[in-house]
């Protein structure tokens, strides 16, 4: 009999921390928003993008989960140096039972949780297809079942940026009415679209909170354009709206724009390239400059920020830790590509020839250094101390801007060195 007590003490205490494990999005006093962790803290998310794809490898070469180099273990030091208190996930590996372990560990020993994202396959879907989102509804609950109780998790996120596929030059399906009114307009279309994906994504949310309840659900946007089809009413399980955010200095318009969507807003991707087009060489102080300027934004609106009437923002995801050299050109991943990917008006060295003027491989606030025995080494960009000084001041790493700290990875934490004698002028 008192063995069997004992058991049922022990497996109410159990059950009681899985069940006390709850993150939820509560209003402010102000009529804003905060997110609030399993403590029943106000939490505001300083995180990075993680995908500490080596190189040589491409995204689809590389599993995480089953990497025995566990760079997480050596970066969840860098991380908790620099304040970081949560990363996002993409692509974390096969190995559900490692993928666990990993958020688990990134939260029990640096304490940092995980933005889980669900994939949601958009460029060249079929949302006409009943089949295909069943199917997508099947895979998605499937992984919210196997992570759900996972110590460590902090928001489901469905899908990135799935609003680029609405217009009729990358969309590649119809709703019967688009197929049927041929007048139509290519705008009318493309919200068509939206509000098929959206009520479906809504659907998903729906079925995610059935599933689990401890944990909100929000899905991943790239831009501003279909916010006004948003609101509250409509979509009540939808806890947030991701936005990757790429607008200069600041989010422009997005605060106002949000709020009468009645949803405070994650930014789930934000950043800045460290290679400089018109210069052709890496800018790293311009990298700085615009990130911490864009951080200061985020923080005016949250919670934190006292003369915030009201609060919208629940924080920010950089884009991201580390460079990933096979973003240009797959095929030259062990080159670090300096090329242009793509067009953005709105960073400095944008040159109106149309010359692509943000490199892809260059977004990490840390360098993979190369010239090491080390598959994983890291040199953290100017970026990483200015952070610091505003994520976690009272951490001092001694370091000047020509001399920054190297961190190797040696498979174990207990030799995990720093060494200072690796200049940013030596590249």
């Amino acid at each position: 009999m008192t063995k069997l007590f004992k058991f049922i003490i022990f497996f109410m205490l159990i059950a009681g921390t899985a069940l006390g494990y709850k993150i939820e999005i509560t209003r402010t006093t102000n009529n804003g928003w905060v997110l609030l962790n399993e403590k029943d803290k106000p939490f505001l998310v300083r995180g990075v993008c993680y995908s500490p794809i080596p190189v040589g490898k491409a995204t689809w070469s590389y599993d995480l989960s089953m990497d025995t180099n566990k760079p997480w273990l050596f970066d969840g030091v860098l991380m908790k140096k620099l304040g970081v208190n949560a990363i996002r996930l993409y692509n974390p590996g096969t190995n559900s039972e490692a993928v666990k372990n990993i958020i688990s560990t990134m939260y029990e020993k640096f304490g940092i949780y995980t933005v889980f994202t669900l994939p949601l396959q958009i460029a060249r879907a079929d949302f006409s297809s009943d089949q295909y989102k069943t199917k997508t509804r099947n895979a998605i609950l499937k992984t919210v079942k196997t992570y759900k109780d996972t110590q460590g998790l902090l928001v489901w996120l469905i899908g990135n940026e799935i609003d680029y596929f609405f217009t009729d030059d990358k969309a590649v399906w119809e709703t019967p009415v688009m197929k049927t009114n041929k007048k139509l307009t290519a705008y009318n279309r493309s919200r068509i679209r939206a509000r098929v994906v959206f009520d479906y994504v809504h659907s998903l949310a729906q079925d995610i909170q059935a599933i689990d309840s401890n944990h909100p659900v929000g899905m991943s946007l790239g831009k501003l354009d279909y916010f006004s089809l948003i609101r509250d009413t409509i979509y009540p399980d939808l806890g947030f709206l991701g936005l990757n955010a790429y607008m200069g200095r600041n989010f422009s318009s997005t605060w106002s724009r949000s709020r009468p969507t009645d949803k405070p807003i994650l930014i789930t991707e934000f950043g800045y390239d460290a290679f400089n087009t018109k210069k052709n060489k890496e800018d790293e102080k311009d990298q700085e400059k615009y990130i911490l300027s864009q951080w200061k934004d985020i923080y005016k609106h949250s919670y934190k920020y006292q003369r915030l009437t009201i609060a919208t923002c629940l924080g920010g995801l950089i884009f991201e830790w580390n460079d990933e050299w096979w973003k240009h050109d797959a095929g030259k991943a062990s080159i670090h590509d300096t090329e242009g990917s793509w067009i953005n008006a709105a960073w400095r060295d944008f040159m109106p020839n149309g010359t692509s003027n943000v490199q892809e491989e260059w977004f990490g606030i840390c360098r993979i250094i190369t010239n090491t025995n080390i598959q994983f080494s890291r040199q953290p960009r100017s970026i990483y101390y200015s952070l610091q000084k505003l994520w976690n001041p009272v951490v001092l790493i001694q370091t000047n801007t020509n001399n920054l700290n190297l961190v190797k990875n040696t498979n174990s934490l207990k030799n995990l060195t720093v060494t200072n004698s690796v200049k940013t002028n030596s590249r």
